[in-house]
């Protein structure tokens, strides 16, 4: 009985590592991160175009955050530690003078860059 429980425990363990393999590939939908050359294979100019062809949820606008403010927000676009604006700001950055970009979810952007990101942060890192 003891050698079962050991062999289905170390089997959920390698099916819950498994599934972690394809979240760095691009256009995978998942990952964190997109490198430059990533961005580059999109051939797009604009930054914006480019994360929406690679990671479209990044940029998905889920509705209103709260009743008192009944605008749709999208996440917030953040460069050497300083806030540009909310994702349309990407439009107007060019994916060549850019060496990688980050995203963070809300939790994780709460913790990193303070409260006030309910949709994430999307860090840039410039050359």
């Amino acid at each position: 009985m003891r050698a079962l429980s050991v062999a289905l425990l170390a089997t959920w363990v390698m099916l819950g590592c498994a599934g972690s393999t394809a979240a760095g590939r691009p256009g995978s939908g998942g990952g964190s991160t997109l490198s430059r050359a990533e961005l580059q294979a999109t051939n797009s100019e604009e930054l914006y175009v480019a994360i929406a062809r690679l990671r479209p949820e990044w940029l998905s606008s889920r509705g209103p955050t709260s009743v008192s403010d009944p605008t749709p927000s999208s996440a917030s676009v953040f460069m050497n530690g300083s806030l540009l604006g909310r994702a349309e700001y990407l439009r107007q950055m060019r994916v060549i003078d850019v060496t990688e970009v980050r995203y963070w979810n809300a939790g994780q952007a709460s913790a990193r860059f303070g409260m006030g990101h309910p949709r994430g942060v999307i860090e840039i890192i410039r050359k």
